[in-house]
């Protein structure tokens, strides 16, 4: 979803999505994006990143799901070892976590899961004639297999290792986070030490898709070579960050025969589901019985439900000033040192984070 989308969306008024997605006003807008002179930009592997890529078999979801995940070093049993396990929005694929993964990791000694969610990425059905729905509880049902998953494999690899669960999604991703929590074991449940939501108010999700229609009559799906989608990308202002986007996007397309990239997901297949996707996620994340961290893009503005629980002191708030909508790629390292600091305040007082970073440009709301 446009950057400028969702922040004109967040304004007061609401007020009409045309102008910001550089729609002219007889509509015109390329189906197709120019070709342009840059040379192929050089692939950029995952295993930079993440230390194992496997596809995982579900035969109860009826999906193969594509899984990037690097397991945490052994430690002692007196000291706790976070992994943090993440869910990507709409559009979107497991390696826009791929820089924020790895600055989680060059910090401390920690773990780091991502999956491209159903219909996104290289997850796939097992069967080509199966049908996929995209419901919120699709979605939740697929994470809370992954997630169980991942304790088991977890604790048969790292016996007597003290590990805690944090749980990061972004947009879409924050919601199915919000949703999970309470589908989880008692026993996965208790490694839970807090959510973190990444760019994602109600109010302002559910009015945006509103206007999804004529913003992606107006998106390419189809590019001459992938270095023209990177930067069809950046000079929308869907990343800011060239490096980020140079392993985010290259995921989101696949090759053509004739040389060009095509975008994998089509988010008009998702237009019956997109109802369920945000609606609840306000009051849901508040009342989550563990510790919450909201991270925001600009100036956003919060809906009622976020305003009065930040008011009580039910969430940790915290503002990018300088990001765009993918706040974990545009600010990876910020957004690294913030989820270890949110982790070492409500999971232990062990961790060591490794930084130099000195805020300027970030607005933090501590609660209780």
């Amino acid at each position: 979803m446009s950057d400028d989308l969702r922040k004109g969306l967040l304004s007061s008024r609401f007020r009409s999505a045309e102008p910001l997605l550089g729609i002219s006003e007889d509509g015109a807008a390329p189906a197709e994006a120019a070709p342009a002179q840059a040379a192929p930009t050089p692939p950029c592997y995952w295993n930079q990143f993440f230390h194992s890529n496997q596809q995982i078999p579900a035969r109860a979801r009826g999906l193969r799901f594509n899984v990037y995940q690097s397991l945490p070093r052994a430690a002692d049993s007196s000291e706790s070892v976070p992994v943090f396990v993440f869910h990507h929005g709409a559009g979107s694929s497991a390696l826009t976590f791929a820089p924020l993964a790895r600055e989680l990791t060059s910090r401390t000694n920690c773990g780091t899961f991502a999956f491209d969610a159903r219909g996104h990425g290289l997850t796939t059905p097992l069967r080509d004639q199966d049908s996929v729905s995209f419901y919120n509880a699709d979605f939740a049902q697929d994470f809370q297999f992954l997630i169980e998953q991942l304790r088991l494999n977890c604790q048969d690899s790292l016996p007597g290792v003290n590990l805690r669960f944090v749980l990061v999604g972004h947009s879409l991703g924050g919601s199915i986070c919000a949703s999970v929590f309470s589908e989880l074991t008692p026993e996965t449940r208790a490694l839970v030490t807090g959510v973190a939501a990444l760019d994602v108010v109600e109010e302002a999700a559910v009015a945006a898709l509103a206007s999804v229609d004529t913003f992606l009559a107006k998106t390419p799906s189809v590019f001459p070579n992938m270095t023209d989608a990177i930067d069809w990308h950046i000079k929308k202002g869907y990343s800011n960050c060239r490096a980020s986007a140079e392993i985010a996007i290259p995921a989101l397309f696949r090759p053509l025969p004739s040389g060009k990239v095509v975008r994998i997901t089509n988010l008009q297949v998702f237009r019956p589901y997109w109802h369920t996707w945000f609606t609840g996620f306000s009051s849901r994340f508040v009342d989550l019985p563990t510790a919450k961290l909201l991270m925001l893009a600009g100036s956003d503005h919060l809906d009622k439900q976020l305003i009065v629980g930040q008011m009580r002191g039910k969430f940790q708030l915290v503002v990018f000033q300088e990001s765009g909508h993918f706040i974990q790629e545009d600010t990876s390292i910020k957004t690294a040192i913030t989820l270890l600091d949110f982790y070492k305040r409500n999971g232990s007082k062990t961790v060591v984070i490794k930084t130099n970073w000195k805020s300027r440009n970030v607005k933090t709301h501590n609660s209780s």
